[in-house]
């Protein structure tokens, strides 16, 4: 009984079989041979990259960088905002124009809800140009990030506001258009990036709507893609002046002994150094193609929302049982469900779920990678993190049913 999609989510027979067709039949590397199988494997790769930037994302393939996950592609924009573009220009190799010229009483501002992967990718940067890191806080009953508290945190001197599309604790899908427009009300230079790791997949998203300057996501999660594929939305203007965090081949237009060109044909390209996990980004193109098209993501949210409103109601039933995010919209809340049971610790709830039931049912008791999270909560120290039951597509009902008869008895514990 799979209840932790959160986490990772199951890859469907399709994806499953995209990728085999290639190692199977092609496994030929990308942008290096001119013979056919070299060819035809290049041709997949950017197929993917056009159906997952499309079908995902809503945006351009030149502005979608391939990466293994949503924590490499933080990690690449905030390198990014750091280090001007090193490259060989008319006028000789040097850097160019900073896009962001950082001073002392610049200000980063994030919450105290973030993943640690959008959390400390940003506490470094700003140790390194002299930020001051602005932590705004989410309310612990509804489990939502309130925007006033963001425009509260804003003013001219905030550079970059990093915040998430959907809670992975409190399963909670913010109003990620009104963060980006308090933002740039404040600041209309400021670069706004969107962790969607808990986004794509699960609900339709569009980045030109949003605004936002860059998005990533995990395409082992919502996508139901492999492990080691994702990517990032990063807006053209900003790519061309980010120095990418890696470079070496498939990179570059043109190298001397004493300076390089980077290409600009496609321009995330430049960030995609040596040769990439083909296998799996062909693996999350027609991941992007199962849940976008196959399904459609308007039923993949439709269906995740009347299993999470019937979870929680059935949750609520229950005596000894806390509940985080209890927010009275359910239409907010994704797929994701936090709870505890009085007296029992999170991973032992977890450890239990697994071995005393049969089927076993699998949830994740722990943390999250979000312990700043987990301490306003106030349950890091009592409980360790939080039971999370995460769904997906392919659970149903009877799963759920199942799920809070199990939770019942060990209640009664």
């Amino acid at each position: 009984m799979y209840l932790d999609s959160a986490a990772t989510s199951l890859n469907p027979e399709p994806v499953v079989q995209a990728m085999l067709e290639y190692l199977l039949d092609l496994s030929a590397n990308v942008e290096r041979g001119a013979y056919r199988l070299a060819s035809e494997a290049e041709e997949r790769w950017d197929l993917a990259r056009a159906y997952t930037a499309k079908l995902l994302l809503n945006c351009e393939p030149y502005e979608f960088i391939f990466a293994r996950n949503t924590t490499e592609a933080l990690c690449a924009i905030a390198y990014g905002l750091e280090h001007p573009l090193l490259d060989r220009f008319p006028d000789g190799f040097r850097e160019a124009e900073p896009l962001i010229r950082w001073k002392r009483g610049d200000n980063i501002v994030v919450s105290s809800l973030e993943h640690h992967s959008n959390l400390l990718p940003w506490m470094r940067l700003a140790r390194h140009v002299g930020a001051e890191l602005r932590v705004i806080d989410f309310d612990t009953r509804s489990g939502v990030i309130p925007p006033e508290n963001l425009e509260k945190a804003v003013d001219e001197r905030t550079r970059v506001v990093a915040l998430q599309h959907c809670s992975n604790v409190t399963g909670v899908v913010h109003p990620v258009k009104e963060f980006v427009r308090i933002a740039k009300e404040a600041n209309s230079d400021c670069i706004v990036v969107i962790d969607g790791s808990q986004g794509p997949g699960h609900m339709p998203v569009d980045v030109r709507q949003i605004g936002c300057d860059a998005y990533a996501f995990s395409g082992h999660k919502g996508p139901m893609g492999p492990q080691g594929s994702g990517g990032v939305f990063v807006r053209a203007e900003l790519l061309e002046r980010m120095d990418p965090i890696e470079i070496g081949g498939g990179t570059i237009a043109d190298v001397t002994v004493r300076d390089y060109k980077l290409r600009d044909d496609v321009l995330s390209k430049r960030w995609e150094a040596g040769t990439p996990s083909i296998a799996c980004l062909i693996g999350l193109g027609r991941a992007a193609q199962y849940v976008a098209e196959d399904i459609g993501l308007q039923r993949v949210e439709q269906h995740e929302q009347k299993l999470v409103e019937q979870l929680i109601e059935g949750l609520r039933e229950i005596p000894n049982i806390e509940i985080y995010g209890e927010t009275e919209d359910l239409r907010i809340k994704a797929g994701v469900v936090s709870f505890n049971i009085r007296g029992m610790h999170s991973r032992d709830a977890a450890l239990a779920l697994d071995s005393m039931f049969q089927p076993p049912i699998c949830v994740r008791g722990g943390h999250h990678c979000a312990i700043p999270a987990m301490r306003r909560l106030g349950v890091w120290e009592t409980y360790g993190g939080t039971v999370r039951a995460s769904l997906h597509y392919y659970n149903t009902e009877e799963d759920v049913e199942y799920f809070l008869k199990a939770i019942r008895q060990l209640a009664q514990l």
